[in-house]
């Protein structure tokens, strides 16, 4: 089952970033776009703190306070669409869903999708690997409340491109600069 990177404890810092997620943050808020839906891909090569950085966007209190309904999890590989239901559904506690036929994941989708209709929400989709997998459950997120977001990060850019459509909501992750580095090996090693 994928697990939920909001439940991941880490035991450092936030360091090197605080640039990055307040960009992030940005852009979910985005005053000028409010009104519209909008999928931001976090994207960059593996390593470089994007599950991290997500995480800390997603637990901020400021994020946290502007949307109903919040879920976050790790897409599994080899990839499960059923799993990322389940996960989903758990998360938001949407117990028809939970507790429905497993059997049949199109009930699943349509009663997941139900229950996120009329309410604003943030979803993460944390290591989506393929325009497959984002085709596979896209249509599982309404888009009729439009201060809606979903946040996917990926390592491939066609993925970013593919899932966020408009490159201002692409943010392209780079590494981290000597002293930040720095600071994050000697604050891991401690």
């Amino acid at each position: 089952m994928e697990t939920s990177i909001a439940a991941s404890k880490e035991s450092h810092n936030f360091i090197g970033r605080e640039k990055e997620k307040s960009d992030i943050i940005k852009l979910i808020s985005n005053k000028c776009s409010q009104q519209e839906f909008k999928v931001i891909s976090i994207c960059g090569m593996g390593g470089l703190g994007k599950t991290t950085l997500v995480k800390y966007v997603y637990q901020s209190q400021e994020v946290s306070a502007m949307f109903d309904k919040r879920a976050c999890v790790t897409i599994k590989h080899p990839f499960d669409p059923n799993e990322l239901i389940n996960s989903l559904a758990t998360q938001l506690d949407c117990k028809e869903t939970v507790n429905g036929d497993r059997k049949n994941p199109g009930n699943q989708l349509s009663l997941l999708a139900n229950y996120l209709e009329g309410n604003k929400y943030l979803i993460v989709l944390d290591d989506l690997s393929s325009i497959t997998e984002w085709d596979t459950i896209t249509h599982l997120f309404p888009t009729s409340v439009t201060k809606s977001r979903i946040i996917v990060t990926t390592r491939q850019e066609n993925v970013a491109k593919h899932c966020s459509k408009v490159d201002k909501n692409i943010y392209k992750l780079e590494i981290l600069g000597d002293r930040d580095a720095h600071s994050l090996f000697t604050e891991k090693v401690r």
